[in-house]
């Protein structure tokens, strides 16, 4: 029996890179086809199968040997305290471009107030112009219907 490298792959639940570096760390013999890819035997076979079962032997004991605790106090406890620094460091700073960028929105919001307030007063000296000027009007029209009667009283007594 004869298999390809992703067939016995599949047998041995391992991905075919696997099992070519196997072949290549162990230096087992193992004939290859024209286009270059491996053949396996049954004897390679076993013999692969035994790797992987010395592999998860290793690896289970590796486990068994260190506990969360141990793997806590040597790959994240030496750091910790350096994290902790990084993480203070960056939120004073993200507080102080914070600081910054409510300093920045007041005084524009300070400066929009400052141009309303300009324009208002301007509004208001328009309105006054228009309402002098609208008196200024209606006193000659008055003035002018006095005029009119007048004239036309003088001409009913000037009649007699």
């Amino acid at each position: 029996m004869e298999l390809k490298t992703s067939s016995v792959a599949k047998r041995l639940g391992v991905s075919p890179k696997t099992v070519q570096r196997w072949i290549k760390k162990h230096n087992i013999p193992c004939p290859r086809n024209e286009a270059g890819h491996y053949i396996f035997d049954t004897e390679t076979i076993t013999l692969l199968e035994q790797i992987k079962f010395e592999q998860n032997t290793a690896l289970e004991e590796d486990d068994e040997e260190t506990t969360k605790e141990e793997m806590f106090e040597i790959h994240v406890k030496p750091h910790l305290e350096q994290m902790s620094a990084r993480l203070h460091s960056v939120e004073r700073k993200l507080e102080q471009k914070a600081d910054d960028v409510v300093s920045f929105q007041i005084l524009q919001h300070r400066k929009e107030i400052e141009e309303l307030v300009e324009h208002i007063q301007q509004l208001e000296n328009r309105i006054a112009q228009l309402e002098k000027a609208t008196r200024t009007f209606a006193d000659i029209e008055q003035e002018q219907m006095k005029k009119a009667k007048r004239r036309g009283l003088s001409r009913i007594i000037g009649l007699f």
